[in-house]
């Protein structure tokens, strides 16, 4: 099996000085590779991780908790990549109340879920009030996010015409 061997940045995004725009950065790339059909098991896995954190951090900050757990049917690969890219993070708060939730979960009846899961979010209502939890931490997690990408051994900061070089070349392979 291939995998992508690093994380790519554009120049751009690194210059702009915004956490922002480098998360934005390895997103495109990611998104890039996916549309591509390059499977999310040949995806670089921490630049994978990184996308993960953020459509959770994106999901959980906008539309709630319950929001984010219907949306990806509380996938457990997915709960394990971010449980994980959060720790690489060093994304303290963010980890302690990830970790707080996936216990909750655990402890949530499987038919009471299951239901929850298979309906339309707004008519499970009762159920979403009860999986909320209004303790959202205040760290920003966006920056912590750039901050790994940027630090990563992993990651090549390059022109957008040479991030299109690297993946057509993986692509071609």
């Amino acid at each position: 099996m291939r995998e992508f061997p690093s994380i790519l940045l554009s120049t751009d995004a690194i210059a702009s000085a915004t956490a922002l725009s480098v998360v934005h950065s390895n997103i495109s790339v990611v998104n890039y590779l996916r549309h591509a059909e390059v499977g999310d098991d040949e995806l670089h896995p921490d630049a994978f991780a990184s996308y993960c954190v953020d459509y959770y951090y994106n999901t959980v900050q906008n539309e709630g908790l319950a929001s984010f757990i219907h949306k990806t049917q509380w996938d457990l690969d997915l709960i394990e990549i971010i449980q994980a890219g959060l720790s690489a993070m060093e994304a303290a708060e963010h980890l302690a109340y990830f970790e707080k939730q996936m216990r909750q979960m655990k402890l949530f009846s499987k038919i009471k879920l299951g239901k929850f899961l298979q309906q339309p979010l707004d008519k499970g209502q009762e159920t979403a009030k009860l999986l909320e939890d209004k303790n959202f931490p205040t760290e920003d997690l966006t920056e912590l996010n750039a901050a790994w990408l940027k630090q990563h051994p992993d990651t090549q900061v390059v022109s957008i015409e040479e991030m299109q070089e690297i993946i057509t070349d993986f692509l071609g392979a």
